[in-house]
């Protein structure tokens, strides 16, 4: 079931908490990284993009943040804006940085002849990404075919976005629609990718909420029904995100909900901070919240599980931004995943670095005697 392939969106947060997973976990993780649409501000220029910047700015940041090793990337949001001869300028710069970067495609990019030239010069040629109501062996075949293509030479992602995933409903349609992609040939991978996560926040401000993680229940369901070997089906998600892949995600800006989404085991617990107040109040509550709550993991869990630590303890100021915030909830979901996949194939990974909480030695203290 390793690696882990999350689809995340290739935003300030996410790209760096991909970046800063420690080495022996990230030569387990492959993700997504799905291009946001011009209409998206980027956090980085505090502004929109111009089309002109997109190769330049994706291939610099996969050379700082993803240089050696494989990833996909989805252009399915910005293809139309940039065009095929963009399309190939992007990609030409980013194998610049990576050749490891595989292109994705949707069904009806593959009867374009532009995906003939996108392919890696690697045993992975191409990643395909169907719908799960989109599963049909017949259409998946053809445009293979169209294409040039052999199952044996990509991954394909299974997108089950809306459909219900209540594991007690979810696990036999869930299996059925595996194995029609698995029917198709000897694909590289099968990857299952979904989300349970509502498509707005569910906690009220100052509030908690805790949101079943139906998508990890589920795909663990299904690994007992369905026909695909568990080594050739792997498990994707989008990270402490939204169950839904669209741009942009909020109409008409406004400042940021402070608050945070922690994985557990088996649910996202989210911690929202009140709406009045100053950040770095509101963000140690919220902090503070997740310390103290029995959900925590540990200090030493994730970078970003240290920095939580400290905000809670107070042993560092500053409360981050919105895109900081994005990259604890993605760098703690990350490990957290990566950790329990790593534990069912008999894998254990190395605790992070902590922060030392330290404390200034009174000035009347006699240094070269105990003191009392």
């Amino acid at each position: 079931m390793l690696p882990y392939y999350p689809g995340l969106r290739f935003k300030q947060g996410e790209y760096i908490a991909a970046g800063k997973v420690p080495a022996d976990a990230q030569r387990f993780i492959e993700p997504r990284f799905v291009l946001p649409s011009l209409t998206e501000p980027d956090p980085a220029l505090e502004r929109k993009p111009t089309v002109d910047e997109i190769a330049h700015l994706t291939g610099d940041r996969v050379g700082k943040h993803w240089l050696i090793k494989r990833a996909f990337l989805d252009t399915h949001f910005i293809a139309r804006d940039l065009g095929d001869v963009g399309l190939l300028r992007l990609f030409r710069t980013v194998w610049a940085r990576n050749p490891q970067i595989v292109p994705v495609a949707r069904l009806t990019d593959l009867v374009n002849p532009l995906f003939r030239n996108l392919r890696c010069d690697g045993p992975t040629k191409l990643a395909v990404l169907v719908g799960y109501e989109e599963a049909d062996g017949e259409a998946i075949t053809e445009a293979l075919k169209v294409a040039g293509l052999e199952p044996s030479d990509c991954v394909i992602f299974v997108d089950f976005t809306g459909a219900p995933l209540d594991p007690q409903i979810a696990t036999g349609s869930v299996s059925t629609v595996l194995d029609l992609v698995g029917e198709v040939g000897l694909w590289q991978r099968v990857v299952f990718q979904a989300s349970n996560f509502p498509n707005t926040n569910p906690a009220a401000p100052g509030e908690t909420e805790l949101i079943p993680r139906h998508e990890w229940d589920v795909f663990h369901a299904a690994l007992k029904e369905c026909g695909i070997p568990p080594d050739r089906l792997g498990y994707g998600d989008f990270g402490a995100d939204h169950g839904t892949m669209a741009f942009p995600r909020k109409k008409g800006g406004g400042a940021a909900i402070r608050h945070l989404r922690y994985t557990t085991r088996s649910n996202t617990l989210v911690v929202r901070g009140a709406d009045t107040g100053k950040d770095a109040d509101v963000m140690a509550d919220v902090c503070k919240r997740i310390v103290d709550g029995g959900h925590f993991a540990g200090q030493a869990f994730s970078e970003a599980d240290d920095r939580i630590y400290c905000l809670a303890k107070g042993i560092i100021s500053g409360p981050g931004n919105a895109s900081n915030w994005r990259e604890w909830n993605m760098l703690h979901h990350m490990m957290r995943v990566i950790r329990d996949l790593g534990m069912l194939a008999g894998l254990e990974f190395a605790s992070g670095r902590v922060t030392s909480e330290t404390s200034q030695q009174s000035l009347f203290e006699d240094r070269n005697e105990p003191a009392e």
